[in-house]
């Protein structure tokens, strides 16, 4: 009988996906507390816009806070949710509109290209980092 293996340390992607996970569960609670706290100044408990707001950010929550747990303990759907959550990310980037101020074409074209390229490349060397490499595999148990 082989002697059992320590498990193995948590990546750096797993690291930075957990804070990324974090903060978007701050910044999305505080948009949830401020949906009530205009539900409350309104006292319209029944505006359809307001709940739908409100759950939606608590859907998100919840799905950060389960990938967060999903992933501190090395479970193979947390790993499959924080995928999601990377490429979830990624098509932000693609689909935010650019509202940068530039003074010539030159940076125009650079932003585009960091945005449009170098952008969604950085995500998916996170992905294959997060989900893929043979560090995530040991970890997540693969």
């Amino acid at each position: 009988m082989a002697p059992a293996q320590p498990p193995a340390k948590r990546p750096i992607s797993s690291w930075l996906m957990m804070l990324v996970l974090v903060l978007v569960m701050i910044f999305t609670a505080f948009g949830a507390i401020n949906t009530i706290m205009l539900m409350i100044a309104f006292r319209n408990w029944t505006n359809v816009p307001f709940l739908f707001n409100l759950a939606l950010r608590l859907a998100l929550v919840a799905l950060c806070f389960g990938a967060m747990v999903g992933i501190a303990r090395r479970l193979r759907w947390g790993r499959w949710l924080g995928l999601f959550v990377i490429a979830a990310l990624t098509v932000m980037i693609l689909l935010m509109p650019d509202t940068a101020q530039y003074d010539n074409d030159a940076q125009r074209s650079g932003g585009a290209f960091g945005r449009l390229v170098l952008g969604p490349l950085l995500m998916a060397l996170w992905g294959y980092r997060f989900g893929f490499s043979a560090k995530a595999r040991r970890y997540f148990g693969n």
